[in-house]
């Protein structure tokens, strides 16, 4: 089964339009089936809701002008790669509803009950990261995609063996290997974050976001992993078909 890759640019495009652009490009060469961006029509608004005025500063850079919107998914269609998007106010939920076909939302909000049920209403998708939560709590029909909300996230806390339980994993990991090792876990979902090589380092999401070259690698790494699993049936193989005439038969 081929596991649906998901480059996540975050705020990496540093709040430039041809960042961004370069970004689909670098999801797509990549390899990866969906380009992903964030957005957020009032930053201010978002920082008061998750209080957390200090970090306004990054909230700002994907609060670009929501026309870009319309004009990345054109762009993502014409490179043949999904667009989607993250929202985190629920009034921006219906402006990025009719561009997307599926819905991502994130840990922060995972406990927000009518958030999520707004998601609900337009008969898409949902994938629901799980970060920071040891108890039961609202997920309704969500995909859910396992996580640590470290950035980068410590691989010795990454848990995989969660993933028995789960869709996929939202990795923050910037590891090169651990998406193939969360396809061998069980994960047929992988949320990445990818950077630029023009990126500015001071970027909130630098440190746990892979390079261009090494987004490649891992999503390489991911379908050899997928490669390996196989299909599950024990049969003989095609490599081992000419040693079979050496069988012992009792």
């Amino acid at each position: 089964m081929r596991t649906f890759v998901i480059g996540e640019g975050g705020s990496c495009h540093d709040g430039d339009r041809a960042k961004m652009s370069e970004a689909i490009r670098v999801a797509k060469d990549a390899g990866a089936d969906v380009c992903k961006f964030q957005w957020v029509s009032s930053p201010e608004r978002l920082a008061a809701r998750r209080h957390a005025e200090d970090y306004l500063w990054a909230y700002r850079v994907i609060a670009f002008p929501h026309e870009w919107l319309a004009d990345l998914k054109a762009e993502c269609a014409a490179a043949g790669i999904e667009f989607m998007c993250t929202v985190y106010l629920l009034e921006d939920i219906s402006i990025i509803a009719p561009l997307v076909r599926r819905f991502k939302i994130s840990s922060f909000e995972a406990m927000d009950k009518k958030f999520l049920e707004a998601h609900e209403g337009y008969d898409k998708q949902i994938l629901l990261s799980i970060a920071g939560h040891d108890q039961p709590f609202y997920v309704g029909n969500a995909l859910l995609l396992h996580c640590v909300s470290a950035y980068p996230a410590p691989p010795h806390e990454m848990n995989l063996s969660v993933l028995r339980g789960h869709s996929g994993l939202s990795d923050h990991s910037a590891h090169p290997w651990m998406g193939a090792l969360a396809v061998a876990a069980g994960a047929r979902i992988i949320e990445v974050h990818f950077r630029l090589n023009s990126t500015d380092p001071t970027n909130p999401d630098y440190g746990h976001s892979l390079s261009p070259d090494k987004l490649k690698e891992y999503i390489a790494n991911v379908r050899f992993a997928e490669a390996a699993l196989g299909d599950g049936v024990k049969k003989v193989m095609p490599s081992e078909a000419r040693w079979t005439r050496y069988r012992v038969r009792a």
